[in-house]
Order: C-alpha cells, then sequence, then structure tokens
C-alpha cells in the first residue's frame, strides 16, 4: 500500500512528465497520421445468371447443406486466374509502375504519366530513381541483383550511360523537380503483384453474387485495374457464350442429317419387310401380350406384399400373450373385411388401455373388456389365414396367367420379333431426330439471345471513407503510451535504487526477539 503510495505522490509532483510525455506521443502521433499514405477500399460486384436448371442430385446436395453452385466457384477460379491478369496488365501497361515522393510518401503517378523511362530489351526487375533539381537530370538504377549505378545529365535527348546499357527518358509533359521512382517489372511478377492487390469473394455459399475488393494507397489505379478485370472477363464470357453456340449448331446440323438419313433408311426397311411378310396387326397383338404379362407381373407383387404384411400381422398377434397392442392399421391390403376387423381390435384394445388407468384388478369391466379382445383376438388371427390363403391361390392364378402371356410373347414367329427389332430401332431414330431438332431450336434461341451469362450490378467504386490510417486510435494510443512511459520510467528507477542500496538484513538476534 505504501508503495502506491509513493508512485501516486510521485505522479502528483512530476505532473509535468506525463504532460510532456503525450505531447510529444501525440505529436509523434499525429505525424504519423498525416505522413502515412492513405488506403481506400474500391470494390465491384457481378452476378452470375442462372443458365440452367439444377439436377435432383445437386438439389439434393444443396438441400443437405453440402456442396454448392459449383459454376460459381469455377467462375471465382476464373476470375483470380493469372491469365485473365495478365491480360489486364498488358492491355494497361502495367508492367512499367511510376511514382513521386510527395510528403515523405511515394505516390503513384497513374494515369497522368510526366514521362516515360525506356530501357533496352531484356531489362527487366529493376528500379530506377529520378531525381530532377535545376534543370539537372540524375538517375540511379538498381537491378534484381543489387548491382547500382548512377548517371546525370543535362538534356533529356542524351542517354543515361548505366551498367544496364542506355537508358533514356521521354517527358510527355513539363516535368517537374523532385524525386521520381520508376519500377520495371517482368509479366509474372507484374501479374502476381495485382493479383495479390484483389480478393474475389461470394456472397454466400448459395449466392450466384462475386464480389472484387481491394484495400490499397493506389486507389484510381486499383479501380482500373478491376474494371479492366470486369470489361475482360464479361467480354471473354459472351464470346465463350457465342462460339459454344455456333460450334453447337454446326454439330447438330451435320447430326440432323444423318440421323434423317438413317430414319428415312429404317421407314423404308420397315415398309419392305411388312409387305414380303403380309404384317398388319403384329404389333398390336405383341402389344396386348405384353401389356397383359405385365398387369399380372403387378397382381404378383401385389399379393407378395398382402401374404407379407399378413405374416407379419400374424406374428405380432401371437406374440403379443396379455400384453394387447394395436395393430397398423394402414397395412393397405386387399381383403376390406380383414381391415374392418382389424380396426375393431385396435378400438377395444384402446379402450381397454383406457381402462386399466382407471380399474382395479378384477374389475367386471374390465375382464370383460379382456375376454372381447382375447376373443377377437382370435378371429382375427382365423380371418388372417383365411386371407392368406386366398391371397395363395390369387397369386399362382395371377403367376398362371403371367406365364401364359409371356409364353405366347416369346412363341412369337421369328418374323414377328424381327419386326419388332425394326420397330423399335425406327422408334429410336425418330426419338434422336426429335431430341436434335428440339436442340437445335434451343441453341438458336440462346444465340439469337442478348443476355449475356453475367450482370455487372456494381462498377468498380472508391468508397470515400479511409480505411486506414485513423485519427482517433492513433490520438487513443498515444496517449496510452504517453501515460506508460513515465511510469516505465518510475519503475526503472526503483529498481535501481533497489540495487544500488539493497535494503539492510536484521540480525539473527533481532529476528529471533
Amino acid at each position: 500500500m505504501d508503495d502506491w503510495k509513493k508512485m501516486i505522490r510521485w505522479a502528483l509532483q512530476r505532473w509535468y512528465i506525463f504532460a510532456i510525455s503525450i505531447f510529444v506521443c501525440v505529436v509523434i502521433g499525429v505525424m504519423y497520421y498525416r505522413f502515412s499514405p492513405s488506403v481506400y477500399r474500391v470494390s465491384a460486384s457481378l452476378m452470375l445468371r442462372q443458365q440452367s436448371e439444377k439436377n435432383a442430385q445437386d438439389q439434393l446436395i444443396g438441400m443437405m447443406g453440402f456442396g454448392g453452385d459449383k459454376s460459381t466457384i469455377d467462375e471465382v477460379e476464373v476470375l483470380t486466374s493469372s491469365m485473365l491478369m495478365e491480360q489486364v496488365v498488358e492491355s494497361m501497361h502495367l508492367r512499367t509502375l511510376y511514382y513521386r515522393r510527395i510528403n515523405r510518401q511515394w505516390k503513384n503517378l497513374y494515369p497522368d504519366l510526366p514521362f516515360t523511362l525506356v530501357v533496352p530489351d531484356g531489362c527487366t526487375n529493376l528500379r530506377a530513381i529520378l531525381k530532377v533539381d535545376e534543370g539537372k537530370y540524375s538517375l540511379r538504377v538498381e537491378d534484381s541483383h543489387g548491382k547500382k549505378s548512377e548517371a546525370t545529365i543535362t538534356d533529356l535527348r542524351q542517354p543515361f550511360k548505366t551498367h544496364l546499357g542506355d537508358l533514356r527518358v521521354v517527358a510527355n509533359k513539363e516535368i517537374e523537380e523532385g524525386k521520381y521512382r520508376v519500377d520495371c517489372l517482368t509479366a509474372d511478377w507484374a501479374v502476381q503483384e495485382f493479383q495479390s492487390r484483389v480478393d474475389v469473394s461470394r456472397s454466400s455459399r448459395e449466392s450466384r453474387v462475386i464480389h472484387l475488393t481491394s484495400t490499397t494507397a493506389d486507389d484510381v489505379l486499383m479501380r482500373d485495374v478491376i474494371g479492366r478485370m470486369l470489361d475482360i472477363y464479361h467480354r471473354e464470357s459472351a464470346s465463350d457464350k457465342n462460339v459454344l453456340a455456333r460450334e453447337t449448331q454446326t454439330f447438330l446440323d451435320e447430326r440432323i442429317a444423318v440421323v434423317a438419313n438413317e430414319l428415312d433408311s429404317a421407314e423404308v426397311a420397315l415398309e419392305a419387310y411388312k409387305r414380303a411378310h403380309h404384317i398388319a396387326n403384329l404389333d398390336v397383338a405383341a402389344e396386348s401380350y405384353r401389356a397383359n404379362s405385365d398387369m399380372y407381373e403387378q397382381r404378383v407383387a401385389q399379393m407378395d406384399a398382402d401374404i407379407a404384411i399378413l405374416d407379419l400381422l400374424a406374428k405380432q398377434l401371437r406374440e403379443m400373450d396379455e400384453n394387447y397392442t394395436v395393430l397398423p392399421s394402414n397395412t393397405a391390403i386387399s381383403d376390406r373385411a380383414l381391415a374392418e376387423l382389424i380396426s375393431i381390435f385396435n378400438t377395444l384394445v384402446l379402450s381397454r388401455e383406457k381402462l386399466l388407468q382407471t380399474a382395479l384388478p378384477g374389475n367386471p369391466s374390465l375382464d370383460s373388456k379382456t375376454e372381447q379382445v382375447s376373443h377377437t383376438r382370435r378371429e382375427l388371427l382365423t380371418a388372417i389365414e383365411q386371407s392368406r390363403q386366398s391371397a395363395l391361390l390369387t397369386r399362382e392364378n395371377a403367376r398362371r396367367q403371367r406365364d401364359g402371356y409371356a409364353a405366347r410373347l416369346q412363341a412369337t414367329p421369328e418374323q414377328e420379333r424381327r419386326y419388332q427389332e425394326m420397330l423399335r430401332e425406327r422408334n429410336a431414330k425418330e426419338k434422336q431426330y426429335n431430341f436434335l431438332v428440339e436442340s437445335r431450336e434451343e441453341n438458336s434461341l440462346l444465340l439469337a439471345s442478348q443476355a449475356m451469362p453475367v450482370k455487372i450490378i456494381e462498377r468498380p467504386t472508391i468508397h470515400p471513407k479511409r480505411v486506414s490510417p485513423k485519427l482517433l486510435p492513433i490520438l487513443i494510443v498515444a496517449l496510452l503510451v504517453g501515460l506508460i512511459l513515465p511510469l516505465v520510467w518510475y519503475f526503472l528507477a526503483e529498481m535501481r535504487t533497489l540495487l544500488v542500496n539493497p535494503a539492510p538484513v536484521a540480525s539473527t538476534k533481532e529476528n529471533i526477539e
């Protein structure tokens, strides 16, 4: 407690130290705010148009919460690809970047360039510093290996003699006095540089909206870079759409011509075969045999299901003993009388359960209800067995009918089988022809439509609110540092005092007393 009082007394006596510390820290913070480059946010958004419906599998996966819109993921990969950024860099000539020293900051001069630095072929990944002072031009060059050289001229028509060769400065307008920096990059370095500045993301997993953002001090440059990215991407998307549609149109036209010839040949062959073998209604008879066979096959399956349900009900009734429970009433069995008996049994069981909740053992009403349930259970077992025997007979009859029609269909003469093969081939060709014609019409509509696969919903915009630096957080940090520094000085002074003048150690006798 005494140490705290001592520290507070020291702080109050030396308040001017805190004032000076806070003042110095605030001045440093203000200078940092004044001379740090202002960083702004540049953003743009585009939306992918829905091209086709998802299939059932994709919809099921989406409902389960897995996966996402694969087309959106693919387009994000395209927007972040080096191929797209390479086209942006080449079209905007961004392999050479120009800066000027203003208020101790390097400010990008894009798009108003006062001069152009001409370097020999093959000279890349170099940095040049041009200093203009009273008509003198001094150029210092540093290559990727760290080797430097410097040259000075008084007339821009003269070249700068450097270890990289002769470099020239071509003035686009009057070059003001000051210091300039030129970065010459290779295509790969420039692409990586601008790729790292642009962030491409989706709004959500299900959304088809894609956002392009950049947080940078070169806000005007990045706005144009993102704009050029969108222009190239939009143009290539439209070009891909038209090229694909035209190639599809050509393929469909060629394929339709081939299938049309095959369909004509199949119809001519079918007509000749029917004339040769005097076939009139053979297909109608065969279709009747097939339809009857399918009908009795469904009947057999229905009887198999009824028998399985009846076996399950009988097993459940036999295992009940005295613990009666309701039977499933929605079994969809074909025996209506049995279904009504099951409903009566369930009603009796539910009524008995209500009596069990209020009546005591030995109650006459409870015993009477139990006897009714037991009697109905025996009747139900007998009815289930009778229904099962009837279902077995019905199934056997349906099997005989099915096998009979199948045998008739298999006993069709060779000409009928050959006729059916030719008919199926002709029908297959006809379906293929119709499908190709419909696809050609859809492709023609796609080719004629003006709807692009993507829609730009927000052009590249520079947000007016500065991202960093921010004055208020800087002042708060400066205030805290200004308060902490004198306290640190106080503790260091106290530690030094303790080390120089250690506290005396009490004698053993004093400790004993």
